[in-house]
């Protein structure tokens, strides 16, 4: 049998934090690396959708970045502007241009709303992140 090429090794190993947040800055601007994010706690949610090792999260990341950069690049009409930077940090709020961006964990999580559908992606954003549906639909 023959040895696995360093690539082939690379793109076979397990997601983890770090290697997360290496792979999103290598393909988006470092100025997207704002805030005490946890990128962590974005595991439970890319193994629910299959996504474990770093080729298939790549690939994730990569179908998505042009449409994620042109979400970025649209202009916020200057009310919505100022809600943001009333509601959030200003990393991540260009007030002067009336555009924002998102942080490693929200590109992360647009691309797998973008892949996977906003239905799909539900669950984990009822109850902080939990991958348990809402306590009604548990009998359905």
């Amino acid at each position: 049998m023959r040895p696995q090429r360093a690539r082939a090794r690379l793109d076979n190993e397990t997601v983890d934090p770090e290697s997360i947040r290496k792979l999103v800055l290598s393909l988006f601007r470092r100025k997207h690396d704002y805030g005490n994010f946890d990128v962590g706690e974005l595991m439970p949610e890319l193994e629910a959708f299959g996504i474990t090792t770093v080729k298939r999260f790549r690939r994730l990341m990569k179908k998505h970045r042009r449409s994620l950069l042109d979400e970025e690049r649209t202009k916020m009409p200057r009310a919505e502007t100022l809600h943001l930077l009333s509601q959030f940090d200003r990393s991540g709020i260009d007030v002067h241009s009336n555009t924002s961006w998102y942080a490693v964990v929200g590109l992360v999580r647009q691309a797998m709303e973008r892949e996977f559908g906003w239905e799909a992606m539900m669950p984990f954003h009822v109850d902080g992140a939990s991958n348990a549906p809402p306590a009604g639909e548990q009998d359905a």
